[in-house]
């Protein structure tokens, strides 16, 4: 009793002090304003059926698209050229290389001589079987010595025809003394330096050219999701050094590797000069659209009790609400269980609010949308 007196004297004294300074205490409406001036206002959105897609990501290599080997046909000869490097662009039949042929074209003006001194003797053989038959109709000839000279032109013609084959042999190793690109496109790699001696059947190539000098992604995907991509479909892709370019999906693998369980899609890309075969890319493709119970991201409250979100009642009064969780699809995440559609949650700052605190929810425009679907 004591103690509520005193208090009461205190409050009296109080008023007297305030009445002797001339101040008066606040009216109730003004102490009302002040109240309200004190909450809050939070964004809220509504938890909402939404069309929302998720995107596929994939990793692979960058690959020529198409590549072509030049290689050398002929062996033992030394390289007398090289006139290409990597990086250049060539064109189709442009020359690459060119091999020391003065072996060569001595071994050619052989083969000729050769060539034409057959060709004499087998119009001599045949001048003399000409000769034989007449001889032979007047009988003044056997028939064995006219078939022993028909045999001798047949040997001759035939040692022509060799002698023949032996030059185109020669000429055509001349043709390929020097390598010429098969394609048009542009140099990758260069095996091969002045003074090399070539070989055949060698496990480098003398020359790798890229085709059009085009580079395509050759992406890795789990087979459910390659299973969702087709043909003709577009792809970012995103190289190492942040920058993106967009392709179309050219081939998908019609089979899975068994040890991974992955299957590929490669990605036709234009040509770019930042495109370099060997190097790693990230593809992103645009996955299916589906409808789903949603709120976004940013409302989810992580904690030890597991994932919430703060509910806006009537009265702009807070609740807690456990949820459970489903895939995230862009900047929104399914919820599985928790609120139904058309509630209001706190869009964000959900970590600084308190249950039981009261907000002044402030809604964006379509937040709505699909909330009791």
């Amino acid at each position: 009793m004591t103690y509520r007196m005193i208090t009461i004297a205190g409050v009296g004294l109080a008023a007297l002090s305030l009445s002797a300074c001339g101040q008066k205490p606040a009216p109730a409406g003004e102490r009302e304003g002040a109240a309200q001036a004190a909450v809050q206002t939070m964004r809220v959105v509504r938890v909402a059926i939404r069309d929302v897609s998720e995107d596929m990501m994939a990793t692979g290599r960058l690959v020529v698209r198409e590549e072509a080997a030049v290689s050398s046909e002929l062996m033992g000869y030394r390289v007398q050229a090289v006139l290409v490097d990597e990086g250049d662009w060539v064109k189709q039949g442009q020359p690459l290389a060119r091999m020391d042929d003065t072996l060569l074209r001595a071994q050619i003006a052989q083969a000729e001589a050769s060539l034409a001194q057959q060709k004499a003797s087998a119009e001599f053989k045949r001048s003399q079987f000409d000769r034989a038959q007449n001889l032979e109709a007047a009988g003044a000839f056997s028939k064995e010595l006219l078939e022993q000279r028909r045999m001798e032109v047949m040997s001759a013609e035939a040692s022509v025809l060799a002698a023949s084959a032996m030059v185109q042999e020669m000429r055509a190793r001349e043709a390929r003394m020097v390598l010429r690109a098969p394609v048009a496109g542009q140099i990758l790699q260069r095996s091969l330096r002045p003074g090399d001696i070539s070989s055949v059947g060698g496990a480098t190539p003398y020359f790798r050219i890229a085709r059009g000098g085009l580079v395509e992604l050759d992406a890795e995907m789990p087979g459910i999701s390659l299973a969702q991509i087709d043909i003709g479909e577009v792809a970012r892709v995103q190289l190492p050094t942040g920058k993106t370019i967009e392709g179309k999906v050219r081939f998908v693998s019609p089979r899975l590797e068994a040890a991974t369980g992955l299957g590929r899609a490669r990605i036709e890309l234009p040509y770019d000069a930042d495109l370099r075969p060997g190097g790693f890319a990230e593809a992103t493709f645009k996955g299916v659209v589906q409808s789903a119970l949603t709120v976004p991201v940013s409302a989810i409250r992580y904690e030890a009790g597991g994932p919430s979100v703060m509910v806006v009642g009537e009265g702009g009064k807070v609740s807690k609400v456990g949820v459970s969780l489903g895939r995230r699809m862009g900047e929104f995440i399914q919820l599985l269980d928790g609120p139904e559609g058309g509630a209001m949650v706190l869009a964000t700052g959900s970590a600084f609010t308190l249950e039981g605190d009261v907000v002044m929810p402030l809604e964006e425009a379509g937040s709505d949308e699909g909330a009791g679907q």
